[in-house]
């Protein structure tokens, strides 16, 4: 009898019109309409210093410090060859240890640009320290000091800063562990209570 009465209950003979929003049930309908506000944290970037460093500029770069990076490179080689002839091994050591701080020195340098380049292309935003950050808006390096609101939950100050987010476990010989960071990025965080922290987008500017 009771799925009889159900049935009946939902079902329309006839024309039946609707307008606007409608919810058809048998039970009851409960609608959490008003939910509260998300809380986020504002911040201002203020560009300091506009670099000359353009795309452009940083793409050249990049290139000639990898072309003559080459040249160390072979020079290393060539002494490796040397030695396996059976040559003077005191100037052979010596070569190779001038020419590997060299090769060294343009590795560090291209790893340096090649890093700043891919700001630039990206135009991404990432902290610094004290509040600065670099940004590659406009395909630009740009020094900008971050502003930043007081904490939306308890209004403390905040800091703007790479923060630790996925690590992982490493043993050691002695059975004790440590942990090394896989993951950081960059956010707003409360210096009054670090819980209450905020992802910030590295691409939240529209490119131009």
């Amino acid at each position: 009898m009771r799925r009889k009465e159900e049935y009946k209950q939902n079902n329309f003979n006839g024309n039946v019109n609707f307008t606007g929003k409608t919810q058809i049930a048998a039970g009851d309908i409960i609608n959490n309409i008003s939910e509260e506000k998300q809380k986020t944290a504002n911040y201002d970037p203020e560009p300091k210093w506009r670099s000359p460093f353009t795309l452009a500029v940083l793409t050249w770069i990049s290139t000639i410090i990898a072309i003559v990076g080459i040249f160390p490179f072979a020079k290393i080689v060539k002494s490796i060859v040397c030695f396996f002839r059976g040559m003077n091994g005191n100037t052979i050591s010596l070569d190779m240890q001038k020419y590997s701080i060299i090769f060294i020195v343009f590795v560090f340098l291209f790893l340096i640009f090649f890093t700043l380049r891919r700001i630039a292309k990206k135009q991404t935003r990432h902290p610094l320290f004290f509040n600065f950050a670099i940004s590659g808006y406009g395909n630009r390096l740009t020094i900008e000091k971050i502003h930043i609101e007081g904490c939306p939950q308890c209004g403390g100050k905040m800091k703007y800063y790479n923060k630790p987010v996925e690590w992982r476990e490493i043993l050691r010989d002695d059975g004790s562990t440590k942990r090394e960071v896989t993951k950081r990025i960059p956010v707003l965080e409360c210096r009054r209570n670090a819980e209450h922290w905020y992802a910030v987008d590295p691409a939240e500017d529209r490119v131009k």
